[in-house]
């Protein structure tokens, strides 16, 4: 079963888990160990430098997303309250 999230917590869980290997310039698995190209090994510090460069990027699309709220309510107008017929008060 696959993990699916409906809400980014930007947990960092879900980094890019494909990179580059630094050896041969081949395509990697992050989650695997050795590069399948050129047998170089895949080391913490390249997922660590993966998940941080996620977390970077999710970061500035949340603060993107904070901006456009605000500007948003700024835009906002303010309705009147509606008046109804039974809250006006009765002339006589």
């Amino acid at each position: 079963m696959t993990f699916a999230c409906t809400d980014c917590s930007r947990c960092g869980k879900c980094y890019d888990k494909h990179g580059i290997c630094a050896v041969c310039g081949g395509a990697i698995n992050l989650l695997d160990d050795a590069c399948p190209a050129c047998g170089a090994p895949i080391t913490d510090d390249m997922r660590d430098r993966a998940k941080q460069a996620y977390l970077d990027k999710k970061k500035v699309e949340h603060d993107r997303i904070l901006e456009l709220a605000a500007a948003a309510k700024a835009r906002r107008v303010e309705r009147p309250a509606p008046v109804y017929p039974w809250d006006e008060p009765k002339s006589s």
